[in-house]
């Protein structure tokens, strides 16, 4: 495993995985359950032997801040409060002026958007070019009342959405720029190569 820094957050925590030696070109991947995250597991995931995300991300020069939730984060308000923070924390750490790629597997994508439409109601800067989701559940109806309270979906990033073949999405293609269907992961490594390697040529031209 590629050594890290943890940081502490109010109501969750976050890996990062640097590229070089400053922190200049994020990627923010906010995890899948309610709480508490496993760091260790979800890392494992994304750095597995039959295919690593992370070396590849790594590859091309970006960083990985992996987003994990505390006890106190059973609400999608409280989930997208810890993804705000990580963003902000990644923002204020820094280096040079490239954008920030944002997204989330499973529940954690539905978080990220909605962290990122409640930043762009408040006027808060989240320098947030790319949002992807991957097998990104769909809200609740109480879920979906609070997010068409800002606005649906974040309006400033390109969205993007992947989905392997052994989950059912019920996101709308309509909604995305781009979307891509792969083959079933049978486990292991979060990511499959053909979607690993899809979303990091969306990826790519954020700079």
């Amino acid at each position: 495993m590629a050594s890290a820094i943890d940081w502490q957050l109010r109501h969750g925590s976050a890996r990062v995985f640097q590229a070089g030696g400053e922190l200049a070109r994020p990627v923010v991947l906010a995890a899948g359950e309610v709480g508490p995250t496993d760091l260790d597991a979800f890392a494992a995931s994304v750095d597995h032997t039959s295919y690593s995300f992370l070396a590849e991300l790594k590859a091309r020069g970006r960083d990985l801040v992996l987003v994990g939730y505390g006890e106190k984060t059973a609400t999608l308000a409280e989930q997208a409060n810890v993804v705000q923070e990580a963003i902000s924390r990644t923002i204020s750490q820094k280096a040079g002026n490239s954008g920030l790629v944002v997204g989330g597997v499973g529940r954690g994508a539905l978080a990220a958007r909605y962290a990122l439409a409640k930043a762009e109601q408040q006027a808060m800067e989240n320098e947030t070019a790319l949002y992807f989701s991957y097998n990104g559940t769909a809200p609740s109806s109480a879920e979906g009342e609070e997010l068409q309270g800002l606005g649906g979906w974040p309006q400033r990033p390109r969205l993007v959405k992947l989905v392997s073949a052994d989950f059912t999405s019920a996101l709308d293609d309509e909604d995305f720029h781009d979307t891509k269907a792969g083959a079933a992961n049978a486990g292991g490594p979060l990511f499959t190569k053909e979607l690993g390697s899809w979303l990091l040529d969306q990826i790519e031209p954020v700079r």
